[in-house]
C-alpha cells in the first residue's frame, strides 16, 4: 500500500519544533524596536552635526564665527541661499559660527520624517529637542528616546548634540 501524506505523529512533531523556534526567536525580534528607534535618532544626530559643520564653514568664510547670536541689525547670520528666513533673504541666524538652538532655523537645513516633532527648551533660542510623536512631548533633557541640540555659549565651543537611547 502506497502512503500519501503525513501521519499524525509527524505533524505533531513539526508543530512542536515550530513552537520551540517561535518561543526562542520571538523575544529577539520583539526587542529590536528600541534599538531601531535609537539608531534613527543617531541618524538625526548625524544630520544635525553635518549641517552644523557646513554652517560653521560658511561662518568661517564670512568671518563672523566668533560673534554671539544677535537678531537685530546687523544680525549674526550666514546666507544659505534658500530665500527663507526672517526677511526672506536666505540668512540663517548663528551664534559663534553655529546655528542657534531654534528648530525653525534648523528645519531649513535638515529634513526629518513627519513622525518626529520638536520642542524648544530655555528662553534664549539655545536648545531644542527632537522626539517621536508617539512617545509624547519630553519633560526634560534626561528623557528617553530623544536627541537634543544645545547651541554653543562661547567662541570656540561646538554645539552639544546628544542622543538619549530608547528603552
Amino acid at each position: 500500500m502506497k502512503k500519501n501524506g503525513f501521519t499524525l505523529i509527524e505533524l505533531i512533531v513539526v508543530i512542536i519544533i515550530l513552537g520551540i523556534l517561535a518561543v526562542t526567536a520571538a523575544p529577539k525580534f520583539m526587542s529590536l524596536q528600541p534599538e531601531a528607534e535609537t539608531a534613527t535618532l543617531q541618524a538625526i544626530k548625524a544630520s544635525l552635526e553635518g549641517a552644523s559643520a557646513l554652517v560653521y564653514g560658511k561662518s568661517l568664510i564670512k568671518g563672523n564665527h566668533t560673534l554671539a547670536k544677535k537678531f537685530t541689525p546687523p544680525t549674526v547670520s550666514v546666507n544659505i541661499g534658500d530665500g527663507a528666513g526672517l526677511n526672506n533673504d536666505g540668512e540663517l541666524f548663528i551664534g559663534y559660527g553655529y546655528p542657534i538652538g531654534l528648530w525653525a532655523e534648523f528645519d531649513r537645513i535638515v529634513d526629518i520624517d513627519p513622525q518626529y516633532s520638536t520642542v524648544a527648551y530655555g528662553t534664549n533660542f539655545s536648545t531644542f529637542v527632537v522626539y517621536f510623536d508617539k512617545k509624547g512631548i519630553p519633560t526634560g533633557l534626561t528623557d528617553d528616546c530623544i536627541v537634543y541640540y544645545i547651541a554653543p555659549s562661547t567662541s570656540g565651543e561646538k554645539p552639544t548634540i546628544v542622543v538619549n537611547p530608547c528603552v
